[in-house]
């Protein structure tokens, strides 16, 4: 038995923001005196709208890390899964802060995994972070999902419901409907990675320095695999590739996907040597 790897079974350890309690489970290496921290591999993964961290390719990722003795965190934003909150009191801005406060306690560089819109978070967080973050692989990722994908969706009684009450609920194929507020709806403006970003200090897209893979199904009817082609355009350095896996669908949760999601993980650990 491998004494050296700390399991993140049982309750997950918590961390304060604005007074709610954000949920981390992390599987972490004992500190080698001897290792340069800067060798050591850290993985965190961003997971998507609605979900938690106790998904099938968060498993997959925890088992991988585990077998290869890299350090492994995973996290829920607040309202969603153990963490403090209800949804709809809480924006994009509140989860990337979510996302950055988890990224800043981990040690030495991070490679970032986000799923659908943790891969627009964990894309803002690399912007942010860009001594920290050394690689990003993007599954199915949605960024500008809210502008792109939600707002083209609500017809007029859904417009009026959003104008009266500032929320309204959309359906969706894998849990009970999700609110949508106003104020989640004008954070995601304000953090776009496709348009013209409100935020004055918002890093553009172009400064994105660090390797990304991105992965996505050309199955998926939650976000269309054209959302990572425009992702992936808008990328301005070289060390960049899109796969896509052919009939593959949103949740990349297929034997296949996960063997696609290793790999590349393998590769991006690879050019760190």
């Amino acid at each position: 038995m491998n004494t050296n790897i700390a399991v993140d079974a049982g309750p997950p350890d918590y961390q304060g923001s604005k007074g709610q309690r954000v949920a981390i489970r992390h599987l972490s290496l004992q500190p080698d005196p001897q290792q340069d921290a800067s060798a050591r591999l850290n993985v965190m993964f961003c997971g998507g709208f609605h979900s938690n961290m106790l998904g099938t390719k968060a498993n997959f990722l925890a088992d991988f890390c585990k077998a290869r003795q890299w350090s492994f965190t995973r996290f829920d934003y607040r309202g969603h899964g153990e963490s403090d909150g209800r949804p709809q009191d809480l924006t994009l801005q509140d989860w990337l802060e979510d996302t950055l406060n988890v990224l800043d306690s981990l040690p030495g560089p991070v490679l970032l995994v986000g799923s659908s819109m943790g891969g627009w978070l964990a894309t803002l967080a690399a912007l942010r972070r860009p001594d920290k973050v050394k690689g990003l692989v993007l599954l199915a990722a949605a960024p500008d999902f809210l502008q792109e994908l939600i707002t083209p969706r609500l017809g007029p009684s859904q417009t009026w419901d959003l104008q009266q009450n500032k929320v309204v609920l959309i359906e969706n194929d894998y849990d009970k409907p999700h609110p949508i507020t106003q104020a989640l709806l004008n954070s995601g403006r304000e953090l776009s990675l496709f348009n013209s970003p409100a935020l004055p200090d918002q890093p553009s897209l172009a400064e994105l320095s660090c390797p990304v893979r991105l992965l996505h199904g050309t199955r998926d009817k939650d976000v269309p695999y054209e959302l990572s082609i425009r992702l992936m355009d808008a990328i301005t350095h070289d060390d960049a590739r899109l796969t896509l896996l052919h009939r593959a669908d949103h949740r990349l949760s297929d034997e296949r996907s996960l063997r696609m999601l290793a790999a590349e993980l393998m590769d991006l650990a690879s050019l760190r040597k």
